[in-house]
Protein backbone atom coordinates (compact mmCIF):
# COMPACT_ATOMS: atom_id res chain seq x y z
CA UNK A 1 0.00 0.00 0.00
CA UNK A 2 2.65 2.55 0.75
CA UNK A 3 4.06 1.59 -2.82
CA UNK A 4 1.39 2.63 -4.00
CA UNK A 5 0.54 5.62 -2.80
CA UNK A 6 4.17 6.58 -3.46
CA UNK A 7 3.42 6.15 -7.25
CA UNK A 8 0.28 7.47 -7.14
CA UNK A 9 1.53 10.98 -5.87
CA UNK A 10 4.24 11.19 -8.33
CA UNK A 11 1.83 10.70 -11.25
CA UNK A 12 -0.53 13.17 -10.01
CA UNK A 13 2.00 15.62 -9.46
CA UNK A 14 4.19 15.11 -12.75
CA UNK A 15 3.02 14.32 -16.38
CA UNK A 16 3.92 10.98 -17.62
CA UNK A 17 6.38 10.48 -20.28
CA UNK A 18 4.93 7.48 -22.82
CA UNK A 19 6.89 7.50 -26.03
CA UNK A 20 9.15 9.53 -27.25
CA UNK A 21 7.00 12.18 -29.19
CA UNK A 22 3.63 11.86 -28.20
CA UNK A 23 1.70 13.48 -25.20
CA UNK A 24 -0.87 11.78 -23.52
CA UNK A 25 -2.44 14.59 -21.68
CA UNK A 26 -2.24 18.49 -20.76
CA UNK A 27 -3.68 21.47 -20.14
CA UNK A 28 -5.73 22.15 -23.50
CA UNK A 29 -9.00 23.12 -23.24
CA UNK A 30 -11.38 21.54 -25.17
CA UNK A 31 -15.85 21.06 -25.50
CA UNK A 32 -16.65 17.94 -26.04
CA UNK A 33 -20.25 17.26 -26.56
CA UNK A 34 -22.28 13.68 -26.84
CA UNK A 35 -25.23 13.78 -29.02
CA UNK A 36 -27.99 11.08 -29.31
CA UNK A 37 -29.70 11.59 -32.42
CA UNK A 38 -33.73 11.35 -32.68
CA UNK A 39 -35.45 8.56 -32.95
CA UNK A 40 -34.77 7.70 -36.67
CA UNK A 41 -33.36 10.48 -37.13
CA UNK A 42 -29.92 8.93 -37.18
CA UNK A 43 -28.70 9.30 -41.12
CA UNK A 44 -30.01 12.98 -41.15
CA UNK A 45 -27.73 13.93 -37.91
CA UNK A 46 -24.57 12.96 -39.53
CA UNK A 47 -25.58 14.57 -43.27
CA UNK A 48 -26.13 17.59 -40.92
CA UNK A 49 -23.15 17.08 -39.38
CA UNK A 50 -21.55 16.61 -43.03
CA UNK A 51 -23.00 19.90 -44.49
CA UNK A 52 -22.09 21.88 -41.33
CA UNK A 53 -18.21 20.54 -41.27
CA UNK A 54 -18.04 21.49 -45.59
CA UNK A 55 -19.60 24.84 -45.11
CA UNK A 56 -17.41 27.87 -44.53
CA UNK A 57 -18.67 28.32 -40.58
CA UNK A 58 -15.25 27.04 -38.97
CA UNK A 59 -13.12 29.22 -41.43
CA UNK A 60 -15.25 32.43 -40.94
CA UNK A 61 -15.36 31.69 -37.12
CA UNK A 62 -12.04 31.26 -36.84
CA UNK A 63 -12.20 27.75 -35.45
CA UNK A 64 -10.42 23.91 -36.51
CA UNK A 65 -13.01 21.84 -37.28
CA UNK A 66 -14.13 19.49 -34.52
CA UNK A 67 -13.08 15.92 -34.81
CA UNK A 68 -16.35 13.69 -35.07
CA UNK A 69 -16.62 9.86 -33.39
CA UNK A 70 -19.40 7.66 -33.81
CA UNK A 71 -20.60 5.31 -31.95
CA UNK A 72 -20.71 1.80 -32.46
CA UNK A 73 -21.45 -0.08 -29.25
CA UNK A 74 -21.37 0.58 -25.51
CA UNK A 75 -23.08 4.11 -24.13
CA UNK A 76 -26.24 5.83 -25.21
CA UNK A 77 -24.78 8.71 -27.03
CA UNK A 78 -24.52 8.54 -30.92
CA UNK A 79 -21.82 10.66 -31.71
CA UNK A 80 -18.76 12.62 -30.03
CA UNK A 81 -17.24 15.97 -31.16
CA UNK A 82 -14.14 17.17 -29.59
CA UNK A 83 -14.06 20.52 -30.34
CA UNK A 84 -10.78 22.66 -29.85
CA UNK A 85 -11.08 25.60 -27.64
CA UNK A 86 -7.46 25.95 -26.42
CA UNK A 87 -8.28 27.82 -23.04
CA UNK A 88 -11.33 29.57 -21.48
CA UNK A 89 -9.42 32.97 -22.23
CA UNK A 90 -8.48 32.51 -25.79
CA UNK A 91 -11.77 31.27 -26.44
CA UNK A 92 -13.89 33.99 -24.71
CA UNK A 93 -11.46 36.63 -25.95
CA UNK A 94 -12.78 39.70 -27.75
CA UNK A 95 -11.65 39.01 -31.26
CA UNK A 96 -12.44 35.47 -31.30
CA UNK A 97 -15.96 36.08 -29.68
CA UNK A 98 -16.72 38.72 -32.40
CA UNK A 99 -15.52 36.39 -35.28
CA UNK A 100 -17.89 33.32 -34.05
CA UNK A 101 -20.99 35.82 -33.56
CA UNK A 102 -20.58 37.03 -36.81
CA UNK A 103 -20.38 33.13 -38.28
CA UNK A 104 -22.84 31.97 -36.43
CA UNK A 105 -25.56 34.76 -37.25
CA UNK A 106 -24.45 34.43 -41.09
CA UNK A 107 -24.74 30.51 -40.97
CA UNK A 108 -27.68 30.77 -38.23
CA UNK A 109 -30.27 28.83 -40.30
CA UNK A 110 -27.65 25.77 -40.97
CA UNK A 111 -26.91 25.32 -37.60
CA UNK A 112 -30.59 25.75 -36.35
CA UNK A 113 -31.73 22.78 -39.02
CA UNK A 114 -29.30 20.18 -37.00
CA UNK A 115 -31.63 20.81 -33.85
CA UNK A 116 -34.45 19.05 -34.92
CA UNK A 117 -32.13 16.05 -34.84
CA UNK A 118 -31.15 15.77 -31.54
CA UNK A 119 -32.80 13.63 -28.92
CA UNK A 120 -30.45 14.87 -26.25
CA UNK A 121 -27.25 16.73 -26.36
CA UNK A 122 -24.16 17.04 -23.26
CA UNK A 123 -21.72 19.28 -22.77
CA UNK A 124 -18.67 18.60 -21.70
CA UNK A 125 -15.72 20.68 -21.24
CA UNK A 126 -12.19 19.14 -20.17
CA UNK A 127 -8.29 20.08 -20.19
CA UNK A 128 -6.21 17.65 -22.65
CA UNK A 129 -3.21 17.01 -24.98
CA UNK A 130 -2.31 19.15 -27.34
CA UNK A 131 -4.92 19.80 -30.67
CA UNK A 132 -2.09 18.86 -32.98
CA UNK A 133 -1.59 15.69 -31.07
CA UNK A 134 -5.15 14.85 -30.99
CA UNK A 135 -5.82 15.84 -34.33
CA UNK A 136 -2.62 13.25 -35.72
CA UNK A 137 -3.66 10.62 -33.35
CA UNK A 138 -7.77 10.85 -35.00
CA UNK A 139 -5.87 11.51 -38.70
CA UNK A 140 -3.72 7.68 -38.21
CA UNK A 141 -6.51 5.74 -36.74
CA UNK A 142 -10.17 4.77 -37.05
CA UNK A 143 -11.39 3.20 -34.05
CA UNK A 144 -11.38 4.19 -30.62
CA UNK A 145 -12.35 2.74 -27.53
CA UNK A 146 -13.68 5.64 -24.91
CA UNK A 147 -14.05 5.46 -20.90
CA UNK A 148 -15.99 8.38 -19.28
CA UNK A 149 -15.29 7.85 -15.43
CA UNK A 150 -17.00 9.60 -12.54
CA UNK A 151 -15.07 9.33 -9.63
CA UNK A 152 -16.21 8.20 -6.09
CA UNK A 153 -16.34 10.98 -3.66
CA UNK A 154 -12.60 12.61 -2.81
CA UNK A 155 -11.21 10.05 -5.45
CA UNK A 156 -10.65 12.49 -8.53
CA UNK A 157 -7.26 12.93 -7.85
CA UNK A 158 -5.96 9.67 -7.08
CA UNK A 159 -8.71 7.90 -10.02
CA UNK A 160 -5.88 10.44 -12.37
CA UNK A 161 -3.35 8.35 -10.58
CA UNK A 162 -4.58 5.40 -11.51
CA UNK A 163 -5.48 6.03 -15.15
CA UNK A 164 -1.22 7.29 -15.55
CA UNK A 165 -0.33 4.17 -13.28
CA UNK A 166 -1.96 1.89 -16.46
CA UNK A 167 -0.93 3.92 -19.31
CA UNK A 168 2.62 2.89 -18.12
CA UNK A 169 1.40 -0.59 -17.77
CA UNK A 170 -0.15 -0.57 -21.03
CA UNK A 171 2.98 0.94 -22.45
CA UNK A 172 5.31 -1.93 -20.73
CA UNK A 173 3.30 -4.40 -22.11
CA UNK A 174 3.48 -3.19 -25.42
CA UNK A 175 0.25 -2.09 -25.87
CA UNK A 176 -1.32 1.53 -27.03
CA UNK A 177 -1.79 4.00 -23.80
CA UNK A 178 -4.65 6.57 -23.83
CA UNK A 179 -5.32 9.56 -23.82
CA UNK A 180 -6.24 10.94 -20.24
CA UNK A 181 -8.84 14.19 -20.52
CA UNK A 182 -9.67 15.76 -17.16
CA UNK A 183 -12.70 17.48 -16.10
CA UNK A 184 -12.86 21.48 -16.36
CA UNK A 185 -16.50 22.12 -16.13
CA UNK A 186 -19.79 20.66 -17.87
CA UNK A 187 -20.91 17.23 -16.96
CA UNK A 188 -20.07 14.98 -14.11
CA UNK A 189 -17.62 12.97 -15.50
CA UNK A 190 -14.38 13.77 -13.61
CA UNK A 191 -11.64 11.87 -16.08
CA UNK A 192 -11.80 10.18 -19.67
CA UNK A 193 -9.93 8.49 -21.80
CA UNK A 194 -9.77 7.70 -25.59
CA UNK A 195 -7.65 4.85 -26.86
CA UNK A 196 -7.00 5.36 -30.95
CA UNK A 197 -6.35 2.13 -32.59
CA UNK A 198 -6.36 1.33 -36.22
CA UNK A 199 -9.04 -1.02 -36.49
CA UNK A 200 -11.30 -3.20 -34.08
CA UNK A 201 -8.57 -5.76 -34.64
CA UNK A 202 -5.79 -3.81 -33.57
CA UNK A 203 -7.93 -2.97 -30.38
CA UNK A 204 -8.68 -6.49 -29.82
CA UNK A 205 -5.59 -8.31 -30.17
CA UNK A 206 -3.48 -9.30 -27.13
CA UNK A 207 -0.92 -7.92 -25.68
CA UNK A 208 2.32 -10.56 -26.80
CA UNK A 209 3.77 -10.84 -23.43
CA UNK A 210 3.71 -13.59 -20.97
CA UNK A 211 1.44 -13.78 -17.62
CA UNK A 212 4.62 -13.38 -16.23
CA UNK A 213 5.89 -10.51 -18.03
CA UNK A 214 2.44 -8.80 -17.79
CA UNK A 215 2.37 -9.28 -13.65
CA UNK A 216 6.02 -7.56 -13.73
CA UNK A 217 4.73 -4.69 -15.65
CA UNK A 218 1.84 -4.35 -13.25
CA UNK A 219 3.86 -3.92 -10.03
CA UNK A 220 6.39 -1.71 -12.04
CA UNK A 221 3.56 0.53 -12.79
CA UNK A 222 2.54 0.62 -8.93
CA UNK A 223 -0.35 -2.33 -8.84
CA UNK A 224 -0.42 -4.78 -6.30
CA UNK A 225 -0.40 -7.30 -9.21
CA UNK A 226 -2.09 -7.76 -12.32
CA UNK A 227 -5.52 -8.45 -11.15
CA UNK A 228 -5.51 -5.58 -8.51
CA UNK A 229 -5.70 -3.27 -12.27
CA UNK A 230 -9.44 -4.12 -12.35
CA UNK A 231 -10.29 -4.35 -8.52
CA UNK A 232 -8.48 -1.05 -7.64
CA UNK A 233 -10.17 1.43 -10.11
CA UNK A 234 -13.39 -0.43 -9.38
CA UNK A 235 -12.43 1.25 -5.83
CA UNK A 236 -12.19 5.24 -7.22
CA UNK A 237 -15.43 5.27 -8.78
CA UNK A 238 -18.81 5.44 -8.87
CA UNK A 239 -19.86 5.23 -12.60
CA UNK A 240 -17.99 4.24 -15.59
CA UNK A 241 -19.34 4.06 -19.24
CA UNK A 242 -17.30 2.44 -22.30
CA UNK A 243 -17.89 2.99 -25.76
CA UNK A 244 -16.15 1.76 -28.56
CA UNK A 245 -16.79 3.99 -31.50
CA UNK A 246 -15.65 4.54 -35.53
CA UNK A 247 -13.87 7.76 -37.50
CA UNK A 248 -16.96 10.42 -39.20
CA UNK A 249 -14.82 11.53 -42.41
Amino acid sequence: MTNRIITIIFLVCFLPSIGSTEELEGDYLYKVTTIRAATGALADLLEWEAQLQASDYYEEAGQDRPLLMRHSQGDQWDLLVIAPMQSWSEFHSQRTTTKRNAASTKHAELIAAGQQYFAFYEDHFAYGPPWSTVQDAYADNGFFHIEMFNAAPGKAEELLGQRRMENNYLAATGQMPNMIFRRAAGSDVDIFTIGFHPSFEAFAAPADVTIAQKESAAKAAGFEGLADISFYLRSLISGHHDTLATKVD
